[in-house]
């Protein structure tokens, strides 16, 4: 079996959560065919991709190789598994957050991302997926998960105005096709995904060349890191209006967040 590696680096707000959930609880059944990697195991790779995306250093590129060695140095040329990077801080930061407007970063910190796996799997054949969503849902859980993350105090139709144009994640799919061409690029809407019986993460999986049979021992998960409702959404946009230091703030929401089981990943069959 011809061995594959395939990149998911995003985008942000679009199942990556649910999918990423569907991998670790599988974990035992999948790494006997399948070397998984998430954030757990790229968080310094993903760090120099958000930095890039906030301040465009050539530097932080550079970086990343020593970094990337890091991830895979314990996978072996002859290591029979297919390769799967799982990570939407690959493409950057989720725009609106400060000093980030765009997915701009996105085709230039996949691109590399890319040019270093062919260099480093020259055995393996390279592909992306790049999950995506609507516009109007996609903006609309960027405004909440931010209302949460930092002290945002837009209102949802200002943010709406001011980041409709990074909406378009066509384009940018468009735009890293340009960048990593021949490098097959698969978009996969959140909107199709969801409907697959493992959600995002069984379709994210049907890239890969799996034996008969492997996916319907795999386990389903419910919706992870899902955002606040729209009235918790409207107390995080008063606590950031509001005169309370920084601190203060984060920790109410925080706290806010813990009660109504806000963020993180859902419990499934064997989590």
């Amino acid at each position: 079996m011809a061995r594959q590696i395939l990149l998911h680096p995003g985008f942000h707000k679009t199942g990556t959560s649910t999918a990423q959930h569907v991998f670790w609880i599988n974990r035992d059944l999948l790494s006997p065919h399948v070397a998984i990697f998430q954030l757990r195991h790229l968080r310094d790779v993903a760090k120099l991709c958000m930095g890039y995306a906030k301040t465009q250093n050539p530097l932080l590129l550079m970086d990343m190789i020593e970094a990337l060695d890091q991830v895979f140095a314990d996978v072996s040329a002859d290591d029979p598994r297919h390769v799967l990077i799982s990570c939407e801080g690959l493409s950057g930061h989720l725009p609106g957050w400060p000093d980030v407007d765009t997915y701009a970063a996105a085709p230039i910190t996949i691109s590399y991302i890319c040019g270093y796996l062919e260099d480093r799997f020259p055995d393996h054949s390279l592909s992306v997926t790049l999950t995506t969503r609507g516009a109007d849902d996609w903006l609309y859980s960027a405004y909440r998960h931010h209302l949460r993350g930092f002290r945002l105090t837009k209102s949802w139709d200002a943010f709406r105005d001011t980041y409709r144009d990074a909406a378009d994640l066509d384009a940018v799919v468009s735009d890293i096709r340009k960048s990593i061409a021949p490098v097959p690029i698969t978009a996969l809407p959140l909107e199709v995904s969801r409907d697959h019986p493992l959600g995002p993460g069984g379709a994210i999986l049907n890239g890969l060349d799996l034996p008969n049979g492997l996916m319907a021992r795999l386990d389903p998960v419910d919706a992870g890191n899902q955002g606040p409702s729209d009235d918790l959404a409207d107390k995080f946009l008063a606590l950031n209006l509001g005169d309370l230091p920084d601190g203060e703030v984060q920790a109410q929401k925080d706290a806010l967040s813990a009660m109504s089981g806000v963020g993180g990943w859902k419990k499934g069959p064997r989590a």
